[in-house]
Parts: structure tokens; sequence; C-alpha cells
């Protein structure tokens, strides 16, 4: 299934080519991205082209933190007709929680989860196994927006803590600037931690009455949401399966559904549970491979292989070729 996202999420990207030196409307032909996105920002465009265009625009201007930059640039109006549910909330952690539960409106190809800890909230943030297995920019691109609105209830806000699943960049400055100086690089989750005080802040543009009529329409939006069930099953694969078996009973029990409703509602949609868990290690593995620094026993420890010869089947299968192969050919060494 092809998934979708404003065009809005492009808000800054023409200027910030521009100055870097580079043709915005070679790279979005190249990308097949909309040449001037913010003419109609609610027109629809395929996540794995956006991908596509923010690799591309780092790797042809020679700029490793583009997400990184592009962030500060962006609004809550990236998120069109949910901006102002989100503007409305009467606190940040009201604003937050919003925007997990309601953000297979904004676009299925990204997943947003909470996970409450001690001291705040994780909020974790991923790509959909469908839209591909490059993610560094895109990733950072979130988490520097969320960042940028953050500090606008609180302005000295850093994050206590981030992890992103990507290797570290050789100048790691903009990021300690923008996210703080406690990123944990080739991490087993992409999550930054948003802490009770700032949880607790009050949001300027709070209004309750407009926001309850709001957060109803989304609500009964939200529910009709096709696919819903395949987008939290993968949710759930994606947090659990560093820490813990997961299969379809154990999905089922934390889903609050039966076994039977879930594996049903899963066939409705052309999947399964078996399907899902496959295509989650597939991407991971291959987004591991060629974007950490991690060895292939790390990966295939993290990914619930019982040893690294069984990853190596696994994407021998999958995939064609052994972990060294796929290393080597997603870095543009020799196959």
């Amino acid at each position: 299934m092809v998934k979708w996202v404003r065009s809005g999420v492009m808000e800054g990207a023409p200027e910030l080519v521009a100055e870097l030196g580079g043709d915005y409307r070679a790279l979005a032909r190249e990308a097949g991205v909309p040449a001037a996105p913010m003419a109609n920002p609610d027109l629809p465009m395929r996540v794995d082209r956006f991908v596509v265009f923010m690799e591309l625009a780092a790797a042809r201007l020679g700029e490793p933190a583009f997400g990184l930059k592009l962030g500060p640039r962006q609004t809550l109006s990236l998120f069109g007709p949910m901006a102002p549910l989100l503007g409305s909330a009467a606190t940040v952690r009201d604003m937050i929680l919003d925007l997990a539960d309601f953000f297979p409106l904004h676009t299925q190809g990204t997943i947003v989860g909470l996970e409450p800890i001690e001291g705040g909230l994780l909020l974790n943030y991923e790509l959909s196994a469908e839209v591909g297995s490059q993610q560094r920019q895109v990733i950072e691109l979130g988490f520097s927006v969320v960042a940028r609105e953050m500090r606008r209830h609180d302005p000295a806000w850093k994050p206590d803590l981030v992890t992103m699943r990507h290797s570290a960049p050789a100048d790691r400055g903009l990021h300690d600037r923008l996210l703080g100086d406690r990123i944990i690089f080739n991490a087993d989750r992409n999550a930054l931690l948003l802490d009770a005080d700032l949880l607790a802040r009050q949001v300027a543009g709070a209004d309750p009455e407009i926001h309850g009529q709001l957060a109803a329409q989304y609500g009964s939006a939200a529910r009709t949401i096709q696919g819903l069930e395949v987008l939290q099953t993968e949710a759930l694969i994606r947090t659990m399966l560093p820490f813990a078996p997961i299969d379809l009973a154990i999905a089922a029990r934390l889903m609050r559904k039966s076994r039977r409703t879930l594996q049903r509602r899963l066939a409705s949609h052309g999947t399964s549970f078996e399907d899902l868990l496959a295509r989650v290690r597939g991407n991971l593995a291959l987004l591991y491979l060629g974007e950490s620094s991690l060895t292939v026993g790390e990966i295939a420890e993290i990914l619930r292989f019982s040893e690294t010869s069984a990853l190596s089947r696994f994407l021998r299968r999958t995939h064609g070729e052994c972990p060294r192969q796929i290393r080597n050919h997603r870095r543009g060494g020799p196959r």
C-alpha cells in the first residue's frame, strides 16, 4: 500500500537547498516530489519519495545534517488541518498525546508512539517498513521539529535523552546544539525524552472549547482509518523487538484484542502478524547494516535471531545477499 503525506512537510526545503548552493527543482524532479510544494501544501505526496528527496539532498549538497537543519524552518503548520488541534491543547502533554493519537491522520508512512517512563514520556519515532530502510534525514528532521516546538514553550529546553538507530556523524556540533549532548547513536530505537516539567507547561494558544470540538472530530476520523491495526501492530513489534519476545498472542493482549480478532483484522488488509514481523526484521536489518556501525552479531541480537547465522539465512532468503554483501552494497563498496 502506498503511504502518503501532505506536501507541507517540504516547508523550508527549497530555501535551504538554495542556501546550500543546490538546485531544488532538479533535486525535486530526481526524487519525484513537488517542484513547488508550498503552492499547494495539502497536495498528497508519497512518503517514500520524500525520504528519497531528503537523503538525495544530503548527499548531493554535501550536508549530512540536512534534515537537522531543515527542522528549525518548519512549524506546526506542516500538519495542516491538525495544527489547530495541537495549538489549542491546554498543556504540552496534551499536545503530545494528540500528536501520537492522531498522527495516522497526517501520514501512515511514519509511526509515532509514546512510552511513559520515570520522569516523563519517551516519544518514539519510526519509519514504516514499507517506506524504506534509509531514515537518518527524516528521523533527524522529526526530532529537530519537535525540539523547535518544545523550545517555544521553554526556550532553554534540551532533551535529557535522545536515541537514534543510525551511527554518529563525524561532526556532532549541530546535533549537540539542537538536540543536546545526551544523544546515543547505534541505538535500538529512535526516541526523544520529554521531561515532566516541560510536559506540564501551558500552551500559549490554549482554547479548551475549540480543542474539545476538534478532538471529537479527529477521534471519529481516526477510528475510520483503513489499516490502523496494521500500523499499531508494526509499531508494537518495533518497540518490543529488542527487549522481549513478541508474537501474535502477546501483541493481541497488549492491544486489548483477542488473538482471533487481531488475526482476522490483519488478514482483512492482506497481511499477518508473521508477515509484519518478517517485514520489520528485514527493514531494520537493512537499516542497521547501512546506517549504523553495529556488528552483525549485535544486529542479530537486537532483532532476536538465535545466532548470527540465523540472520544471514534470513537475509539470503528475503534479500538474496548475506549481511556483509548488503553492508558493502549499501555503503558503496564491492559486492
